[in-house]
């Protein structure tokens, strides 16, 4: 969309922070499995046992981790979820006699579909209430496992659950330990795959800011399910590990309690952290029961564990800071890859406003508004305070529904279709705060509005196949070019929230042009910028403009209005005051009266 010349002097090169702690894939590989061998050195079965059932909390761990830590959606239901999962596996081994393997996928699908019905009433609630639906979910299966004991046992449970077989043999304490750490590296690579992709970057966008992540074009709802079902999929194959190593499953065994316990596991190990939930678990499942000699000492090691962990790391043991460096890795592609933004040409469409009505109780913030922008053109609207241009803005960006009019992009009626839809038809924009994410590097928040345009399916993220190698290298690079040309690529692994209000201004407007609008909307973008980005900021808006895009801009500095702007529109409390070519409108009366107060055309407010 924008042309490779930067505007500023050649920015610094990318940080280098991330690479001093990348260590090759095979020193990683047999630091894992050098790991994962300790349990198997020591003689008897205890040590195994735990380190079995240490790997069956983990996989519930890691995936609340997806739900609460990425999606920002607080479970107290996931032992319920487990009890699914170890139900349906139970059951179906012992009376239908299926292969563990095929009753554990059950299991994982059973665990999925009630996760899915427990997210969708609570999923319009805040995050608390949510919390108490499924804290009440969970109630709820406990108590119908112990009435349906026609079918579960009632008290009694599922008794005589036999073991996993490998061609008609069962397997050992040893071999069952191997598949469950196996399951945990599967879960803990494709989890990692997952939050280091467009849909990571979409939950904890909606997480953290959902005004950004729907005018990115990400559905709200749809993220949320989909962090549901992984993670209830993962309990759920929690759930028939717990099955088999227990051989006898009763509705104590999932209580309330047990729900909480996961909360706990990955608060303490860092929420929204990859590793938070390995190190969770292992502090807070295998410590207890390696302090069994010091039974007396317990409450008193947990009080000041807790009491360290509030102290000295609030967000969790990941959460520190001594392990940031390796928290804000945006990426594993070269960055230094450039991507040609001429490649997919923009569709040239025209805006069309027509008689916008909007009441809000008795004030009229819009009245008749209407306006035409044309196509690869950029029209600017403006007017004084309280005038309506933001509304205009919403209305058009969905974010507002109107009570009366219409919004035509080319042809195409968008009134009333949700922001996100409208931004898949391309529309991007801005706001008057600019809407990042603090916590995430300014390269990934700019990625985040490319989410459309990466074409891998979720299972081909998961997975890792080239697909998804694919979208991570371009989306990197089109990022990269993006923050070249506004001068930003020096601070591409820098936080979103650490940079200055008018870099930030910068960093929003990459990202809205990261999806390649054929509508551009700009709220107030000059607010806040010194000489320099302004002027930076006028050769942009020309270069998106010259591509195809059009823009339509509010803003109060008429000098910019005055150099990027075809054609303006003012707005008066809500209604059209005046209409025509810079020129013709900063020289009507009218305008001077309501808008500048008779100080001429070249002052700014």
């Amino acid at each position: 969309m924008i042309p490779m010349t930067e505007h500023s002097p050649p920015a610094a090169a990318a940080s280098s922070a991330n690479v001093a702690l990348r260590l090759p894939p095979a020193v990683w590989a047999v630091a894992v499995l050098a790991a994962l061998s300790l349990p198997l050195w020591f003689r008897g079965e205890f040590i195994l046992f735990l380190a079995t059932r240490a790997g069956v909390m983990m996989l519930v761990a890691v995936g609340l981790n997806v739900l609460t830590g990425y999606a920002g959606q607080v479970s107290l239901g996931h032992g319920a979820l487990v009890a699914i999962g170890s139900y349906t596996t139970a059951l179906l081994m012992v009376d239908a006699h299926w292969s563990f393997w095929l009753a554990a996928l059950a299991g994982m699908a059973a665990a999925a579909l009630a996760g899915l019905v427990m997210a969708l009433p609570a999923l319009r609630l805040s995050t608390w209430y949510f919390a108490l639906v499924t804290l009440t979910f969970a109630q709820v299966v406990t108590d119908l496992l112990v009435e349906m004991r026609g079918l579960t046992g009632g008290f009694s449970g599922v008794v005589g659950i036999p073991a996993p077989t490998i061609g008609g043999q069962p397997l050992s304490a040893a071999q069952l330990y191997v598949a469950v750490a196996a399951c945990v590296v599967l879960a803990f690579w494709g989890t990692r795959n997952l939050v280091r992709s467009r849909l990571g970057r979409g939950m904890v966008a909606a997480r953290d800011n959902p005004l950004a992540a729907t005018a990115s074009g990400i559905s709200l709802l749809r993220i949320k399910l989909f962090a549901f079902a992984i993670s209830a999929a993962l309990a759920g194959l929690a759930g028939g590990f717990y099955a088999v190593q227990n051989t006898v499953i009763t509705p104590e065994d999932f209580s309330v309690d047990f729900s909480i316990f996961f909360l706990l596991v990955i608060v303490i190990g860092g929420l929204g952290k990859l590793w938070g939930p390995v190190i969770g678990t292992l502090i807070f499942f295998l410590l207890p029961e390696l302090l069994g000699a010091l039974q007396s000492w317990r409450l008193m090691v947990y009080g000041v564990m807790l009491l360290v962990l509030m102290l000295f790391a609030p967000n969790g043991i990941m959460g520190m800071k001594i392990w940031r460096r390796w928290n804000i890795r945006s990426t594993d592609v070269d960055l230094d890859e450039s991507h040609d933004v001429h490649n997919a040409p923009v569709a040239r469409l025209t805006l069309t406003v027509c008689g916008l009505q909007k009441h809000f109780g008795g004030v009229k913030a819009l009245n008749g508004c209407a306006l035409t922008a044309e196509a690869g053109h950029t029209h600017a609207l403006v007017g004084p305070n309280g005038s309506g241009k933001t509304t205009t803005l919403n209305v058009i960006s969905g974010f507002i529904r109107s009570d009366q009019g219409n919004v035509l992009l080319g042809e195409t009626d968008v009134s009333g279709l949700a922001p996100h839809e409208i931004a898949r038809l391309g529309v991007g924009r801005t706001f008057q705060t600019p809407k990042l994410l603090n916590e995430m590097t300014v390269l990934d928040n700019v990625r985040l509005g490319g989410f459309v345009s990466e074409q891998a399916t979720a299972a081909e993220i998961v997975l890792g196949l080239p697909r998804a190698h694919r979208d991570q290298r371009q989306s990197a690079a089109a990022a990269m070019t993006l923050l070249r040309f506004v001068g930003l690529a020096g601070l591409a692994h820098a936080l979103a929230g650490d940079l200055p209000h008018g870099q930030q201004r910068l960093v929003e407007i990459a990202r809205a042009l990261a999806g390649r609008p054929s509508l551009l909307l700009l709220d107030e973008p000059a607010a806040g910028l010194s000489m320099d980005e302004l002027d930076r900021l006028g050769a942009l808006i020309e270069a998106i403009a010259a591509q195809g895009t059009t823009v339509l801009i509010v803003e109060h500095h008429l000098e910019l209005i005055a150099r990027v702007s075809r054609s303006v529109t003012v707005l008066d409390r809500g209604m059209v005051l005046a209409a025509g070519t810079p020129g013709e409108v900063f020289s009507n009366l009218e305008v001077e009266r309501a808008y500048m107060g008779r100080e001429g055309t070249g002052g700014s407010r």
